[in-house]
This record gives C-alpha cells, structure tokens and sequence, in this order.
C-alpha cells in the first residue's frame, strides 16, 4: 500500500478515535451541520474535479473518492469540535477556522503535496483558503437556520 493512502487512513482513524472527546451530546447536537459539510464537501469535490481546481491522487478503492476520507474523517470531525467550542461566538468562531483553515491550506497542503496526497491545479492557495473561509460560514449559518426551526418546530 502507498504512503500517502496509509496517511488517509491514519488521518481517517485519528479523527474517529478523536470524535468521543467531543461528548454525545455535541455528537448530537452539531451532527447535522457537519453532515451537512461532509456532502457538501463531496459535492464540491465533483465540480472541483470538472473543473480541474485539484487533484486528490489515492482513493481508497474504485467507489470511495479522493475527498470522501477528508469529508469523513477530519472535516466531519472537526466541524464538530469548532462548533462545539464557538458556536453561539460567531468572531471567535471565524478566528478559530482561519487559523485551522490556514493550517491546511499552507503547511498541510504543502506536506501532502510532497507526499503525493493531492495538489492543486487551476485554483490558488488564497482562493482556497477564502473556499475554505466561506464553507466555514456557511455551515455557521446552516447550523443556526437548523436550530433556530427546531425550536419554532417545538
């Protein structure tokens, strides 16, 4: 087996065995919004692929995609834990994803690039990084639409 799908799956495991620290409750709690993430992410991951904004290099098989193990590893998994810890503090929260996101677009990136994991292609580090950036809102404000109708749903 390749390095770098070695690396995925070790990624993949991480973020699972993390994902208990969060509590049940903010499992429960925060589940729609990163769900909501991970097949947005999926999604985005077939329109990247069209138009040639990366490549992700190993699959894991023929029917699991480059993007599915981030989608349901570390973003899944970290979506949670951000949420859990800023949600209700949309400043903090921003702060706490362009610093994450930052992380990944630049070292991360830069890392798994040598390792053969994935590379850019037609899209830039900034427009990643700004990608990345909107996401992170976008599932802020998915999160707070899902609350605030459950609670006029009671």
């Amino acid at each position: 087996m390749k390095l770098s799908r070695i690396l995925i799956l070790l990624l993949l495991a991480f973020s699972w065995l993390m994902l208990p620290l969060a509590g049940w409750r903010s499992i429960k709690r925060f589940f729609p919004a990163s769900m909501f993430m991970c097949v947005f992410l999926v999604i985005e991951d077939l329109i990247a692929e069209k138009l040639n904004w990366w490549v992700i290099y190993p699959s894991l098989s023929r029917k699991i995609r480059g993007m599915v193990p981030f989608a349901i590893g570390p973003f899944f998994t970290g979506s949670i834990f951000i949420l859990k810890f800023t949600y209700g503090r949309f400043f903090l929260f921003f702060l706490l994803n362009l610093a994450v996101d930052t992380f990944f677009v630049y070292p991360f990136y830069s890392w798994f690039k040598k390792l053969g994991v994935w590379r850019l292609i037609k899209m830039t580090q900034p427009q990643l990084l700004m990608l990345f950036l909107t996401k992170s809102v976008l599932m802020y404000g998915f999160h707070h639409y899902f609350i605030s109708r459950r609670k006029t749903a009671k």
